[in-house]
């Protein structure tokens, strides 16, 4: 009996292509949208929401003011200038959680079992111990979210957004660094006012 080629040629060309995928979302999208009837451009000043959302209440965070310095950075390139004292645009950050991420750190099993005419049941505990355990997990939330607020009518003039990367924790800060800047990237100059 002789195969045909065609017949093993679909399920491996499906096997290639979703192998190269995972390769190929390496770089997460960001998105943006400016608030309709809203142009963040006639804004001159900002400042940030003290604390920042991705911060405890009550103390800031070393990756908040990682945030800050970005986000100024990108916010003084554009045009805009930082007021603390009065400003017309209020900037917070806001952070997901990564799916699967903050569950508990133990997990509690029933079973039941028959053997030999009788049955049995018993009640387990487990506690991760080490391995590849918090340690080594990133604490980088999932995704990020920045809100610019117009701070006297406290509304969003505009918002982005980016999935940030799973990385290890020695490489923590680039990666929060260059997802900001991918979410500001989208955010109009004030020199392109009309």
């Amino acid at each position: 009996m002789r195969l045909r080629p065609s017949i093993f040629a679909a399920p491996l060309l499906a096997a290639v292509v979703a192998v190269s995928l995972p390769g190929c979302a390496s770089t997460p999208i960001a998105m943006a949208e400016q608030a309709p009837g809203a142009d963040v451009r006639q804004y001159a000043t900002f400042a940030f929401f003290e604390p920042l959302a991705m911060e405890r209440e009550g103390y800031g965070t070393m990756a908040g003011e990682r945030a800050r310095a970005v986000l100024r950075r990108e916010m003084e390139s554009r045009g805009y200038r930082l007021d603390p004292d009065q400003p017309a645009l209020r900037i917070n950050v806001i952070a997901a959680a990564r799916e699967g991420d903050g569950g508990s750190s133990f997990s509690l099993g029933l079973g039941v079992g028959v053997g030999g005419g009788n049955t049995r049941g018993g009640l387990g505990v487990g506690i991760p111990l080490g391995g590849s355990g918090s340690r080594e997990r990133s604490r980088l939330p999932g995704a990020i979210a920045v809100d610019i607020v117009d701070a006297e009518a406290k509304r969003v003039v505009w918002t982005g957004s980016v999935d940030l990367p799973r990385v290890g924790r020695d490489g923590e800060r680039e990666a929060l660094e260059a997802s900001l800047v991918r979410v500001m990237a989208a955010l109009p100059s004030r020199s392109s006012t009309p």
